[in-house]
């Protein structure tokens, strides 16, 4: 039923969008120029995935890009309550707006106060091109994709600037293109994550509690995703956990056992010799504070999101099997497939490769 609802909520907001845009383009071209910032005065409002981790730490090289091209500028990102924990702590972002998916009108008065010159939409979906527009924010940019659903394809000619994402392509970078609107031309693609003196604390009081110290080979481990097509299984993950205590002795944190919100995750990922699970949230995290990592791919495409250096190392099933898993793009089927194709020992042996590179 509440499915039902946001369908139709979308539904009408679109076509609320559509009757009334002659009337929406009046009152943005209304906005008097004396009331327009000056360049290096903006205020930009970023509009990243409103839910998703990864997504969002994967947007984190935009917020920098732009403060260090505009440091004046006012930077505000609109995301969902779960994740200011992650937006709080970081310096780059001056404003956070909650989107309530319950009081969509009301988060749209809100950014309409805000008064905002340009919106940036990451993710490509219909619900960011219509609240910028229904907004009045005059420069619109957005992520465009191919194929698209319908809700898209009535709501993309909202966005006055767009640049449309082709598959395999890495996201994080591609972010950055759009910056090109604003005169922001190829900037460092570097996620950042933040702690809190709160996070700090806890991570120290949960080491002491559990006898764990910097000096031990601490391995964080997430085995949940958001996505359950991405879950590798408790049982791959328990016999990884002893293989790993056996042949380095190491310790093993299991992430979300601890308790530890949002905000103060960082500072206990931070603390890892090394951090191994599905593709999933906390990778991307760690990734942002260049803690080692492995990445246990399964059906996702390798090629989009995930991390990929000499201290980051993606475990693939066989090659004849391909992704079903993608950033913009409808999922495809038998994900249990590539997920089933990887073995504790292959994870066992990317850990070896790590400790031969003298990352870990």
């Amino acid at each position: 039923m509440r499915k039902f609802y946001y369908e139709l909520r979308r539904i009408f907001l679109i076509t609320l969008a559509i009757i009334f845009s002659p009337l929406i383009y009046f009152l943005i071209c209304k906005r008097k120029r004396s009331d327009l910032p000056r360049r290096w005065d903006l205020k930009v409002l970023v509009i990243p995935h409103l839910t998703r981790i990864g997504d969002l730490v994967c947007a984190t090289p935009v917020f920098r890009a732009i403060k260090e091209k505009y440091p004046d500028s006012h930077l505000a990102v609109l995301a969902a309550g779960r994740l200011e924990g992650l937006l709080k702590n970081n310096p780059r972002v001056d404003e956070i707006i909650i989107y309530r998916h319950y009081d969509l009108w009301g988060t749209i008065k809100k950014i309409r106060q805000g008064r905002f010159y340009w919106s940036f939409v990451l993710s490509g979906t219909a619900v960011g091109a219509i609240i910028s527009f229904l907004a009045l924010i005059p420069k619109r940019a957005k992520i465009t994709r191919r194929p698209r659903p319908l809700s898209e394809f009535f709501t993309d000619w909202l966005s006055n600037y767009k640049l449309r994402y082709e598959h395999h392509t890495y996201l994080p970078r591609y972010y950055l293109r759009l910056l090109e609107f604003i005169g922001i031309k190829n900037p460092e693609e570097i996620k950042e994550v933040f702690v809190s003196e709160e996070g700090e604390r806890k991570a120290e009081e949960f080491l002491q509690k559990n006898d764990l110290s910097a000096s031990d080979f601490l391995v964080g481990v997430s085995t949940t995703a958001g996505n359950k097509i991405k879950e590798w299984g408790d049982e791959k993950f328990r016999k990884l956990a002893q293989a790993l205590a056996q042949k380095y002795n190491a310790k093993v944190v299991y992430i979300g056992s601890a308790n530890f919100s949002l905000g103060e995750l960082p500072s206990l990922i931070k603390r890892l010799k090394l951090f191994i699970a599905v593709d999933t949230g906390p990778i991307y995290i760690a990734h942002a504070l260049n803690v080692p990592l492995i990445d246990i791919i399964g059906p996702v495409d390798p090629t989009e999101q995930p991390p990929k250096d000499g201290k980051s190392i993606q475990v693939l099933p066989p090659a004849h099997i391909q992704p079903t898993s993608f950033v913009f793009k409808k999922p495809g089927k038998d994900h249990q497939k590539a997920l089933n194709a990887i073995a504790v020992e292959d994870v066992i042996e990317a850990v070896d490769t790590l400790a031969m590179r003298g990352a870990i």
